[in-house]
């Protein structure tokens, strides 16, 4: 059972259309069983198989205001994956920071090293739609020149500036299925 955390200001917002069903959707067709909840509502991530932690309006920032409700993502060592500001707050949760950078539309990221996630290296199209650039710490490494994808160094944690299920939803499929 793979958890989908709706990351926007408060449960039920209009929102979750836009940056939290998408994904849902992409996950089941790929064969996943899902359980979404907004993080608010989530006590312990435990009982899943993996976590997906969704994106949000570009001025929505209220999850980093309750980053203390997400703690537990410093000690999990479940398969995670952060899509845009969910990828910001694994970031800025495991000591990097997450600096102001607009990046809307189109555009291509050229990724430098080999992961199961996102395969070799290459460059691949996809579309931007967030509010930050990263500084990674020193347990996340850049898989992507500009710092557009990440990896966990000792433990399955990815993440994602780019939104996968507006056009890569491979990348989304790829997640249900491979032993990360």
């Amino acid at each position: 059972m793979i958890l989908v955390l709706d990351m926007c200001y408060r449960a039920g917002s209009l929102s979750r259309y836009e940056f939290v069903d998408p994904v849902a959707a992409a996950l089941r067709r790929a064969g996943a069983e899902i359980d979404v909840l907004h993080y608010s509502e989530l006590d312990d991530p435990h009982g899943y198989d993996k976590i997906v932690l969704c994106g949000t309006a570009l001025k929505d920032r209220r999850c980093f205001d309750d980053a203390d409700q997400l703690s537990w993502i410093r000690e999990c060592k479940l398969p995670m994956l952060g899509i845009s500001t969910g990828a910001a707050l694994i970031c800025s949760i495991l000591g990097g920071s997450v600096l102001p950078y607009i990046h809307i539309g189109m555009g291509d990221v050229k990724i430098i090293a080999e992961t199961p996630l996102l395969g070799e290296p290459r460059t691949i199209p996809v579309f931007h739609l967030h509010a930050f650039r990263l500084v990674l710490p020193s347990e996340l490494r850049a898989i992507e020149e500009n710092c557009e994808a990440f990896v966990g160094r000792d433990r399955p944690v990815y993440g994602i500036l780019f939104s996968p299920e507006v056009r890569n939803c491979w990348i989304l499929e790829r997640f249900v299925k491979c032993h990360l």
